[in-house]
């Protein structure tokens, strides 16, 4: 009647894995009930609620309650499967765009610290929301086939997920920001409904359910990363160096990606079969990767269609070799407030800081190190707007490839980082603890320019984001 009939869609997971095993009848019955006596999310995304930010110590709301959301992106994909209605497949999509609309981040994710809370890029996301929405798009991309869904996985996946956590993954925060300027103990803070740790790097910071689902992430994106297809055939759904095994008519098949993806362009795929069998190897496009091209075992190269998936079939022997280059180009995104955001691939990129740590609650239970909690602090300015060519990004911006660390998620294991220039703004400074609001106007500076570097979002603690227009 609570947690329950708001997550009925989870209890789908297991009736249809069941089903599958056993064909019993009773198993669909029950999948209708959960549905029947689950909350109609359909019908809410319909009204205008969803479309206003949970102001501050505001109402805390099962409806707007940002984990539930996240959990029931995959509700009606899961429901399709029974209803066989097209309103119901169609819904997740339509649901992504909503939140998107009017809770969005750059990052892919919806704020939510701890019921929606708007735009604003100072505004919290749970990590909880976060590795629900990874499972909820792994669910629904098996359920759809649709390669929209496999974009924002990674898009979550390479940016919002391993920003979360320290890159040792011994410290975590319940609520990350994209504009994330210094994480510390805040009374002033100005969460929806959460409390003045919340972006503490600890144990359990705020409260103790990240501490355990943080944990779902990485394991569930691996497990995901291929997928069977109905034709005895494989899928690569999203790109992450692995490997998988499975048979096609009684032969043995592996297939094995290497890739420093998403920090190159290019990625190695090898099948190997040990006896001639006939397959289709499907490749995921991102929509965003125009020229994209494929080469089988030396041959000429293939153009592919971004925003959709490439099928290969053909007989496979030996080992085979196959190449794909997903080319990467800048562009510039407005968000809340008219500030620029900068993307390249999968991946957002924001500005690298200076980072002081500092260990608190020591005297806590479970404390011991090195499972701490810290405070982190900018050692150097933030405070600054791009001098960026919005139409022609790429005249401005530079990338440049640098080794993937055994960290790749961190600050100096950034396999990329760009050089942009920019001015400081002397008078953007802390609010309520936080980087205060962008104005929507461009901003005028006459400090000196500045060559600045930004890294991706995933390598970075702390962070500036989404930056302010500067006047000419």
């Amino acid at each position: 009647f609570g947690w329950g009939r708001f997550r009925w869609f989870e209890g789908l997971v297991s009736v249809f894995y069941a089903y599958e095993k056993t064909a019993d009848a009773w198993l669909l019955d029950l999948a209708r009930k959960l549905q029947a006596q689950g909350y109609d999310y359909m019908a809410f995304y319909g009204g205008e609620d969803v479309t206003v930010p949970t102001p501050r110590r505001g109402l805390w709301k099962w409806t707007k309650h940002v984990v539930n959301t996240a959990m029931a992106l995959k509700a009606y994909g899961l429901a399709w499967r029974l209803t066989r209605r097209e309103l119901d497949r169609a819904f997740p999509s339509r649901m992504l765009q909503l939140l998107d609309r009017y809770h969005g981040q750059v990052t892919g994710m919806f704020t939510g610290d701890e019921c929606l809370a708007g735009r604003n890029p100072v505004q919290g996301t749970e990590l909880c929301a976060v590795v629900e929405t990874l499972y909820s798009l792994e669910h629904l991309i098996s359920v759809t086939g649709e390669a929209a869904f496999g974009d924002r996985l990674e898009r979550v996946a390479f940016n919002a997920l391993p920003a979360t956590f320290a890159p040792d993954m011994w410290s975590h925060q319940y609520d990350q920001q994209v504009n994330q300027v210094q994480c510390t103990i805040n009374p002033d803070q100005m969460w929806t409904t959460n409390g003045p740790d919340s972006n503490l790097y600890g144990l359990e910071p705020n409260f103790g359910c990240c501490t355990s689902n943080m944990h779902q992430g990485w394991p569930k994106l691996a497990a995901h990363a291929w997928m069977r297809t109905p034709e005895d055939g494989i899928a690569a759904t999203a790109y992450v160096p692995s490997s998988a095994r499975f048979e096609v008519r009684g032969t043995p098949v592996r297939v094995l990606l290497e890739t420093d993806y998403p920090f190159r362009e290019t990625l190695k795929i090898t099948v190997t079969a040990q006896r001639t069998v006939r397959f289709p190897l499907v490749l995921r496009v991102p929509a965003w990767a125009e020229g994209a091209v494929v080469r089988v075992a030396g041959g000429a190269e293939q153009a592919m269609k971004p925003g959709s998936f490439h099928r290969i079939e053909q007989e496979w022997k030996g080992e085979v070799d196959v190449n794909l280059r997903f080319p990467m180009r800048v562009k510039t995104s407005r968000r809340y407030n008219d500030a620029v955001a900068i993307q390249r691939g999968p991946l957002v990129y924001s500005l690298k800081l200076g980072e002081q740590w500092r260990r608190v609650n020591a005297d806590k239970p479970h404390r011991e190190l090195p499972h701490g909690d810290f405070e982190v602090r900018p050692t150097t300015p933030w405070n600054y707007g791009l001098l960026v060519e919005e139409t022609r990004p790429e005249t401005s911006i530079s990338f440049e490839e640098r080794p993937v660390g055994e960290r790749p998620f961190s600050p100096e294991g950034a396999g990329m980082a760009a050089k942009v220039k920019g001015r400081k703004l002397p008078g953007w400074k802390l609010a309520h603890g936080w980087a205060a609001e962008i104005p929507p106007e461009p901003q005028r500076s006459s400090q000196p320019v500045e060559e600045l570097t930004l890294i991706p979002y995933g390598c970075t603690n702390i962070r500036v984001t989404e930056f302010p227009r500067l006047e000419g």
